[in-house]
């Protein structure tokens, strides 16, 4: 069987944070349909992030509400769907030489802003380029940017310093605590779905114990981020919260080792 070699995504280099309705904006002076021959290529890496953002999610949305789902994401409207937009940018960044020659081609075409699915030229280069290694190869490293993102977008409410501090003094056992939070999580008070229990408990495993997570845990996080990311973007206080408290009632003391190690 034959191997894929590729180098894992460099997310150091910069990357633009224009939204599409500021490139809405600045094309208000052109036609109605906001077309324009040149494309800046701020201006295309926003068009193609959104699309991007669709084509990963719009499969795990009824077809009837993906109308809203395009909505959603062109009006800045959930705060995680720039998880993934990101994510498309910092792809961009690092595409080969052959599609990158294909990226500085498409700033010449003519495109249609109130109909981003219409341009079919970048939808194809979004398939072919972006979201088929994201899918795919790139999955887990997908699932491990969703879950840094995550973590930083849940810290507005988790003490993560705190945490940390803690774990560090107490040295404590990542199999204990992380079983312990798991049960926690699973207390009907929180009223959580099966797949944000198990997001938020690997959320929690990456930031503590980075080096005890693995490829198919960030698999793990990857796939239930592009499937549920609408619903979790609609109830993230809620999971904030949840979060919060489920770890305020998790000892943190040490028991007595036993069974498999994480």
């Amino acid at each position: 069987m034959s191997e894929t070699l590729y180098k894992v995504l460099d997310f150091s280099r910069p990357i633009g944070r224009q939204s599409f309705r500021e490139v809405i904006s600045e094309l208000d002076g052109h036609s109605p349909s906001h077309k324009k021959s040149a494309l800046s290529e701020g201006q295309l890496k926003t068009l193609i992030a959104a699309i991007f953002t669709y084509g990963l999610h719009y499969d795990e949305v009824p077809k009837e509400q993906r109308e809203l789902l395009l909505k959603a994401i062109l009006e800045d409207k959930q705060p995680l769907f720039d998880l993934s937009q990101t994510f498309g940018r910092h792809l961009m960044n690092n595409l080969g030489n052959s599609a990158k020659l294909q990226l500085e081609a498409l700033k010449n075409i003519e495109y249609d802003f109130k109909r981003p699915l219409s341009n079919e030229p970048l939808v194809d280069f979004v398939e072919m380029e972006l979201l088929d290694q994201t899918t795919s190869y790139r999955k887990w490293e997908y699932g491990r940017f969703s879950v840094v993102y995550m973590a930083a977008h849940l810290s507005k409410h988790v003490g993560w310093e705190s945490m940390e501090k803690t774990v560090k003094e107490k040295k404590l056992f990542p199999e204990g605590y992380l079983k312990s939070l798991g049960k926690e999580l699973e207390n009907a008070r929180y009223g959580l779905d099966a797949h944000e229990q198990l997001l938020l408990h690997l959320i929690v495993k990456a930031k503590l114990w980075p080096k005890k997570t693995t490829m198919a845990d960030y698999l793990l996080a990857g796939s239930i981020t592009q499937q549920h990311i609408l619903g979790l973007s609609l109830r993230s206080e809620k999971l904030a919260k949840a979060l919060v408290n489920a770890m305020e009632r998790t000892p943190n003391i040490n028991k007595r080792r036993g069974g498999p190690k994480l």
